[in-house]
């Protein structure tokens, strides 16, 4: 019965979030394009992945921790607190810079082992390999995981009754299973589009999906 509820929240929770994922990846069309027949993007983005090339892990850090951390602070202070910086928004920045910090170098390792592992090239059948890897073994039971636990042990106060919640039995299905199954909206197809692209550029296109479903998730949550 805790699983059925639990798939119910998700649904709801995906529900929600399909037309802000539309809305993506429709921008992710866009996106698509412009990096098929735009030279000022294709430029643009060899420039991108020749800086990602020498920066190493230090792009995914950097990266990650303004557009999971940064990014929706300055959102909130700019459209929903009248440009007044308050003390919890550097509070909640300091908190998610060490998470986002983790998850970019985490990521960009995932990335490098995906190409390992399944070649380089961008075949249907590599693309669905990859893509199965991530949404239905990585994302379900390192990523999320991780994230939905460090972000309840913060709202928490990293007390004992919050590190109770995170290992309690019913942490997985009550709290995991919804954000994953909205994820799934987007990310899906997010990193399809990923996966299409050179190694070199696969991260820096994760990192632009996250930042325009950051802005979403900022903007729902803040309205909600």
């Amino acid at each position: 019965m805790k699983f059925r509820k639990a798939f119910e929240l998700g649904v709801q929770a995906a529900k929600k979030n399909l037309l802000p994922g539309l809305l993506l990846q429709s921008l992710m069309l866009v996106f698509i394009l412009l990096y098929l027949f735009h030279g000022g993007t294709q430029e643009f983005l060899r420039q991108v992945s020749s800086m990602r090339t020498e920066m190493g892990y230090g792009f995914a850090i950097v990266c990650y921790i303004v557009s999971g951390a940064l990014l929706p602070e300055i959102l909130k202070i700019v459209f929903f607190q009248k440009g007044k910086i308050r003390l919890a928004n550097a509070w909640l920045f300091i908190t998610a810079a060490p998470l986002w910090m983790t998850m970019g170098t985490t990521v960009d390792f995932f990335y490098n082992c995906q190409s390992a592992w399944f070649g380089s090239g961008n075949s249907w059948n590599i693309v669905a390999i990859k893509v199965f890897v991530d949404q239905f073994i990585y994302s379900p039971f390192f990523a999320n995981p991780i994230v939905t636990g460090y972000f309840t042990l913060r709202d928490g106060g990293f007390a004992r009754a919050a590190f109770a919640k995170v290992f309690h039995r019913d942490f997985y299905p009550e709290r995991v299973l919804p954000v994953q199954m909205a994820g799934w909206c987007v990310w899906i197809p997010g990193v399809s589009l990923v996966y299409c692209m050179p190694p070199t550029l696969q991260l820096p296109v994760a990192i632009l999906i996250q930042c325009f479903w950051v802005l979403i998730l900022t903007s729902l949550n803040e309205r909600k």
